[in-house]
């Protein structure tokens, strides 16, 4: 089969990204003629997937979506492809997978009050994409994400599926780079005589680095906060943090591209997100051996097990996540906790995971 995904960024970071990867990897592995119709592009996970490069002169975030989005419709109606699928921000598609929940609902989350012109943007392609006619099927990635899908463009629940993340837990694995890890801990200087948390991801506002701060600053003992990832406005945090008086207690690392060194550094891994349609991160960490505090608003939640986890409320209290925080550093059996969180970890494990897609895609092939 001729198999067409669609994303404007093939890249080596980012959840859809990740996706696209793994996906066009393991269609390729099945025999599928894959071409990944994008942007811009680094290397294939597989020497026989294909590109289509789609990159029109454009100025401005807003025109260079709307523009990609109308050159995949003017590529798709040129050529011949057996199954199209869209991984985000167009509406040329048979089956369309929304992996970062509806654009209406992020904005909402966030409170914002004007939109910006990338937003519409965003939000009138959604729009197209999920108009009767415009797709066959929908995949979300949560159960959260397909209720946001439903609400919002009235897709019916019958033509959604939900596929949750994977996790590589051949990558994730505390084992593998155990050596690695305590040799960077030396290097940045980490002191392990004192509880580690770690805070992992790109756009601190909506992943809630200044909840985390505040928690820490609330603990009645000292502990360090890892904070890698990648943020514009990274000053305005350390101000806070130094407002707070644990800037000394938070090492801002940037971004890094082994996130399972950084796992393997932790007792517990904090995610106190005000949106999050599911969040990779989170079974990443599970899959290192370490547990998790994330939020209502995190898709992973569904997932999740209390004995492995604490899922606060949506509103993202400080004090429960600083209470949470206490509690996963003084559990007795941390033997226990790093074997249950693995063995979760395992049950999403990427080659399962991306059967599930491989079948999702064939299924709707196959009924059209």
């Amino acid at each position: 089969m001729k198999i067409a995904l669609v994303h404007m960024r093939h890249a080596e970071t980012g959840g859809t990204e990740l996706f696209l990867n793994q996906l066009s990897r393991y269609l390729a592995e099945k025999g599928e003629e894959v071409t990944i119709i994008c942007r811009t592009h680094v290397a294939p996970s597989h020497p026989n997937i294909k590109f289509v490069k789609l990159n029109s002169f454009t100025i401005g975030k807003a025109h260079r979506i709307w523009k990609f989005a109308k050159d995949v419709e003017k590529h798709i109606a040129q050529n011949q492809y057996d199954f199209v699928y869209g991984l985000g921000k167009t509406w040329t598609h048979d089956m369309l997978r929304i992996g970062g929940g509806t654009h209406v609902h992020f904005v909402e989350s966030m409170k914002k009050g004007k939109l910006k012109l990338k937003d519409r943007a965003a939000i009138a392609i959604e729009r197209k994409a999920m108009a009767k006619g415009a797709y066959k099927h929908v995949v979300a990635n949560s159960h959260k994400s397909a209720e946001e899908i439903h609400e919002a463009y009235q897709v019916p629940k019958e033509k959604i599926s939900v596929i949750h993340n994977f996790v590589d837990t051949t990558r994730f694995d505390k084992e593998r780079v155990i050596e690695r890890s305590k040799q960077l801990e030396k290097d940045i200087g980490l002191d392990r005589s004192k509880p580690v948390y770690l805070f992992l991801g790109s756009g601190y506002e909506r992943k809630g680095l200044k909840k985390a701060i505040k928690a820490l600053s609330m603990l009645e003992f000292k502990a360090t906060l890892l904070i890698v990832g990648r943020e514009n406005h990274e000053a305005d945090y350390k101000s806070y943090a130094d407002e707070l008086g644990v800037l000394a207690q938070c090492k801002f690392l940037g971004v890094q591209s082994e996130a399972e060194l950084f796992f393997a550094m932790a007792d517990c891994y904090v995610l106190p997100t005000l949106y999050e349609p599911f969040g990779f991160t989170a079974i990443e960490a599970l899959s290192c051996g370490i547990p998790v505090i994330t939020t209502e608003n995190c898709g992973a939640k569904e997932v999740l097990r209390p004995e492995i986890s604490t899922v606060v409320s949506s509103e993202v209290n400080p004090s429960d996540i600083a209470q949470a925080m206490k509690h996963w550093v003084n559990v007795e059996d941390k033997v226990e906790l790093t074997r249950q969180c693995r063995s979760l970890a395992l049950t999403l494990d990427v080659e399962a995971v991306m059967e599930q897609n491989y079948q999702q895609i064939l299924d709707v092939y196959n009924a059209n």
